[in-house]
């Protein structure tokens, strides 16, 4: 196999056509994005964070009242708001550092 279909193979196994090149029919979630601002796309990223903080927060009281006895479902909640949330954290802190690079360059 040579390089290039090598190449192919890695773009198109993670959605890329090339090289910062979209393909749409391996990401679907692409044309949702089209057309949308970065405030939206910030906006829609922490509502998301919210609903899934405020969903295992109810699973959890749900648990603890005795209204379910299923604690696989609030685990896997409370991770995935856990995860939610230290991705949100992460990238934030990559925002800064950015934000500080670019503010200590020199011209």
């Amino acid at each position: 196999m040579n390089t290039e279909a090598l190449m192919r193979n890695v773009y198109s196994n993670v959605g890329l056509d090339s090289l910062g090149q979209l393909n749409e029919q391996a990401n679907p979630a692409a044309d949702k994005l089209k057309g949308q601002d970065f405030t939206g796309m910030l906006t829609n990223a922490m509502e998301n964070l919210e609903a899934k903080q405020a969903d295992s927060n109810a699973a959890i009281e749900s648990m603890i009242v005795g209204e379910t006895d299923d604690l696989h479902t609030v685990m896997i909640k409370s991770t995935e708001a856990q995860l939610s949330l230290e991705l949100a954290v992460q990238m934030r802190n990559k925002v800064i550092e950015a934000y500080n690079d670019v503010k200590n360059m020199q011209f």
